[in-house]
């Protein structure tokens, strides 16, 4: 693998079946980053499209890799990240935009909060209005109990109820948080080592949970900043609503499998399962009443039969 010249930061980008998006987010990194001295890391998961063409056309100095199969996210940043040689590793998704110099932003509060270990920054609709998914407190009961029974979307802005996307916080200020979500996501490289990178067993989604969770058990606290702002669009590589939320449950199960005492673990999948049999009673429901979501209903219908699956995590 080669290795790359020694500067600040080393940015890894993890695409499939995104052309157009990553050549985006690439041009919005150098369009908006001018104090970080950076490289730019892609890995591409074997893309059907044009991916690796268009990126190899239009950026001479990024790393392109080539995986020959698809190794999801965490697999395919961590074949990234052995090419990686900077102090400081950026993990970004192809489907954001840099807006207002936010990696040099983001930089700079990692230098003001050397302590974290990883910082994290604001995501925002492609209207520029605030996408929350930014930061999100672990697993517990309490997230699980509200989120199955529907009161953490009926109560969006109660940092109660909405515990796990933190409800309250109209994210205008320094957080300390539970787990900033992967799309733009920075860490030291000395961290990065020490915790063996991502687990690649979580093949999408709660992989930078897992390594969150483990940051912190070694006495490091994720922590955003308000300043450092990017566009994120969100599961543009998963046209499918079920198959994407198939994954997600699936990165959520296997959290439990690890993090969880075994004797929690058994509540804790079966209010995953409740969450998804609320959903389809609830689309039922607005079906009966010519709501028009025969769609989505057949899409969670979906999920729950395949429930056995996801139940059992990535494992």
């Amino acid at each position: 693998m080669t290795k790359l010249a020694n500067k600040q930061l080393d940015i890894i980008i993890v695409s499939y079946n995104t052309a157009e998006y990553t050549k985006r987010a690439i041009q919005s990194v150098y369009d908006q980053t001018k104090a970080t001295d950076f490289n730019i890391i892609v890995v591409d998961n074997n893309s059907p499209d044009n991916s690796v063409d268009v990126i190899r056309d239009n950026f001479s100095d990024v790393i392109l890799i080539e995986s020959k199969q698809n190794l999801g996210f965490a697999g395919g940043v961590n074949l990234g990240a052995k090419a990686a040689n900077s102090d400081y590793i950026l993990l970004l998704n192809p489907d954001t935009i840099i807006l207002e110099a936010a990696i040099d932003k983001i930089m700079h509060f990692a230098q003001e909060k050397p302590e974290a270990g990883i910082w994290g920054g604001i995501t925002l609709n492609n209207d520029l209005s605030l996408n929350p998914n930014n930061a999100r407190a672990r697993l517990s009961f309490q997230t699980l109990l509200f989120s199955a029974l529907g009161l953490s979307k009926l109560f969006r802005s109660s940092c109660f109820f909405n515990h796990d996307n933190y409800g309250c916080w109209d994210r205008n200020s320094i957080r300390k948080v539970d787990v900033i979500t992967g799309c733009f996501f920075l860490t030291t490289r000395k961290l990065w080592k020490q915790l063996n990178g991502l687990d690649d067993t979580f093949f999408m989604y709660a992989e930078e949970a897992d390594y969150c969770i483990r940051a912190i058990n070694k006495g490091k606290q994720p922590i955003v900043s308000p300043n450092a702002r990017i566009i994120h669009h969100g599961g543009v590589s998963e046209a499918n609503f079920s198959g994407k939320m198939i994954k997600l449950l699936k990165g959520k199960a296997e959290l439990i499998n690890k993090h969880t005492p075994r004797w929690k673990q058994f509540l804790f999948k079966n209010l995953l399962l409740i969450h998804v049999i609320n959903k389809v009673l609830s689309y039922n429901v607005q079906v009966l009443l010519k709501r028009d979501k025969k769609s989505l209903l057949i899409e969670w219908e979906t999920i729950l039969r395949q429930r056995h699956s996801w139940l059992k995590g990535y494992r």
